[in-house]
This record gives C-alpha cells, sequence and structure tokens, in this order.
C-alpha cells in the first residue's frame, strides 16, 4: 500500500485499525499494511535496544524556530529557504519516512530508499530529496498513533482525529501526553540525525498549538506565513484529491473532505489568533506568502534581524544560489468560481480583517 504510516510500530497500527472502522474494499490493504508492520517489528524492537538510552539522553539544547501557517500557505517554500542556512538542522525526509528505524539504518537505509522516492510531490511538483526537509508530522506518522495525519487513512474521522492533536491538544490528557511523547522523540531523532543543530520545524498543525509548545519550550520562535484564503482552499482541495486515494482505508466523501478543510482552518487559525500574544515579545514574526515569493531576501532579512537568527549576510549568497536553482517553476494555476469565493467569504472572512487580504465579490 501507499501509506505513508508504513514504518508504524505494530502496536500503533492495529489500535489504529481497531478504533477506526475499515470499510470491506480496503481490507486487503489493511492486512497488508498491518502484515508489513509486523514483520518489521524486530527492526524497530533493535532500534530501540541500541539507541534508546541515547535517545533519553538526548537534549534539545536550543530552543527551535517553528515555522507555522495553515496548509497550502507557503510553508513548504519557506522551510526550504531556512534549511539553506547550514546552522538549522530538523525532520528530513528520510526521517519522516523510516522514524522508528532512522538510527540503526542512517549508514545504510538512504541508498536503499534513494530511487524510490519521487522527484516532486504529486500536488505541487515541488522537488523533494531523502536529505530535504519534511513536516514532523510525517515522522509522527510513523511513531505514534497519537498524530493527526492518521486522518489520511481515516477520512470519516475528520474532524475529530484531527482537532484532538491540534486545536483540541492539552484537553484530553492521554491524548496529549501520548503526543508529547512521541514529539520530543521525533525532535530527539532529528537532533540526533542532523549532528545537534539547532532544529527549524514546519509543520501547519503547530499553528494550532502554541500554548502547548511554548509549554514545552518557553525560549522558542516562530514564524507564521498566511496567504490569500482563496488559493489556500483550493490548493488544499487539490492536495487531498491527489493523495488521499491511494492511503485510505474508508470510502471518500469529498464533501466532507471540503467540510473539514473548512472547519479545520477556522478553528487553526483563530486559535492562532487567540494565541499569538503568548509569544513573548520578539519572538514572533508575521509574513505574507506574497511578500515571500516578491521579496524573498528582503523578507528573510527580516525575519533574521527581528528573531535574532544570526548574520544574514553570510547566508545571503546560499539563499541566492537556491532561489536560482528555482528556475522556471510554475505553480499551480487556480480559478476561483462563484461558489469558492462565496463559501470562502461566508466561512473564512475573518481572516481577510486579521490578515489584511481583499474579499472578491
Amino acid at each position: 500500500m501507499a501509506s505513508m504510516a508504513q514504518f508504524l510500530p505494530y502496536s500503533s497500527a492495529r489500535r489504529l485499525v481497531q478504533l477506526n472502522e475499515v470499510d470491506e474494499r480496503y481490507k486487503k490493504r489493511a492486512r497488508r499494511w498491518l502484515i508489513f508492520c509486523a514483520l518489521t517489528e524486530p527492526l524497530r524492537w533493535y532500534e530501540r535496544m541500541r539507541w534508546g538510552a541515547t535517545l533519553r539522553r538526548t537534549e534539545i539544547k536550543e530552543a527551535p524556530l517553528f515555522l507555522l501557517g495553515f496548509g497550502r500557505s507557503g510553508t513548504t517554500h519557506l522551510h526550504n529557504l531556512m534549511w539553506q542556512d547550514p546552522q538549522f538542522g530538523g525532520v528530513t525526509n528520510y526521517q519522516a519516512s523510516l522514524h522508528s528505524i532512522a538510527l540503526m539504518g542512517q549508514s545504510w537505509l538512504p541508498k536503499l530508499f534513494a530511487g524510490q522516492m519521487p522527484k516532486t510531490r504529486p500536488m505541487d511538483n515541488v522537488a523533494i530529496s531523502l536529505e530535504g526537509p519534511q513536516e514532523e508530522e510525517m515522522a509522527m506518522m510513523n511513531a505514534t498513533h497519537h498524530a493527526p495525519l492518521h486522518v489520511m487513512s481515516f477520512p470519516r474521522g475528520a474532524p475529530e482525529i484531527y482537532d484532538r492533536y491540534v486545536a483540541d491538544l492539552g484537553k484530553d490528557l492521554e491524548a496529549t501526553g501520548g503526543w508529547k511523547k512521541a514529539y520530543v522523540e521525533v525532535l530527539k531523532k532529528a537532533t540526533l540525525l542532523t549532528g545537534g543543530k539547532r532544529l527549524v520545524l514546519k509543520t501547519p498543525p503547530n499553528t494550532g498549538r502554541i500554548d502547548v509548545l511554548l509549554d514545552m519550550f518557553p525560549d522558542a520562535r516562530f514564524v507564521n506565513i498566511v496567504r490569500n484564503p482563496y488559493p489556500v482552499y483550493q490548493s488544499m482541495r487539490n492536495m487531498y484529491r491527489k493523495t488521499l486515494p491511494g492511503a485510505v482505508l474508508q470510502q471518500i466523501d469529498w464533501q466532507q473532505i471540503d467540510a473539514w478543510i473548512v472547519q479545520a482552518y477556522q478553528s487553526q487559525m483563530q486559535k492562532y489568533l487567540a494565541q499569538r500574544s503568548l509569544i513573548p515579545d520578539r519572538h514572533l514574526v508575521e509574513i505574507k506568502y506574497e511578500e515571500l515569493e516578491a521579496h524573498p531576501l528582503e523578507t528573510l532579512e527580516d525575519i533574521y534581524e527581528k528573531l535574532n537568527l544570526g548574520d544574514f549576510e553570510v547566508q545571503r549568497p546560499r539563499l541566492v544560489s537556491y532561489l536560482e536553482s528555482l528556475g522556471e517553476y510554475k505553480k499551480n494555476h487556480f480559478e476561483f468560481p462563484s461558489d469558492i469565493v462565496e463559501t470562502v467569504n461566508r466561512s473564512w472572512g475573518f481572516a481577510f480583517d486579521a490578515f489584511g487580504y481583499k474579499r472578491q465579490v
């Protein structure tokens, strides 16, 4: 199967299947997933025995830099730009795909899997590589059942599965404790795999977790990126239509998915607006995707200066080289028919006022 949770521990995979009904047409897919998880369980046992003590001793010495923003708002572009700075480490595509055995396999697994990874993402043609940056949320899918993106396998669980670990994180003690334990493990492995560097972390759900993140990392820095709501909505719909069919264990109701996109933006962005005042002064920078796209160097220089990230001029040549390497990359182009405009205006109207975008009529 094309599950993004291929290396999830068997106990967690079994728990998800027990808690969420698998439709008849996908039972063979679910069995293959469980069998694969069971067969790879000895690798995870070895990982824990060989690296468990080292992982427990590992410290996250510098507070992370969290890149916030609702999905499809330019978070990946920002992440790729920050990744050019060698002072930063973080979760890679390698760790995200193979988290539970990433330490034991770091000398040989990349060679084994290098040829199997697609060159670009299916929803937007952005280039990817094993050593490139990835959302830690993807690693969480291979670490624990306490992860919101398991909704990708069980879409009927939206929004409950997702909200439990995003906007509602902190309400359920068992869910919150399980998420925190796995999240710290993901960050510690990232610290080990990237040589102890300061972590720059990008995962859209963190936009709705500011209170929990500050409790875990009081000195953390944050950059929140926003984008015009119309392309955000259309791009999210496009992403799910391209990524969900190959991973689900339940029949997809596209109307339900569209409604979930609307609800997720409301809950996540409204929680961000309510909690951004918790972030200490000069620990938060807010930017627009449109500004980053039009003036990337100036926008990044402002981020470095306000968050005290070091001498930007040292990084400028690397960033110029990276931007030139993008060449003629073409973004997806979306039309905004009247029903889309009406949905966004009705449901996300608060965002136009909060972030300074103009409504279409």
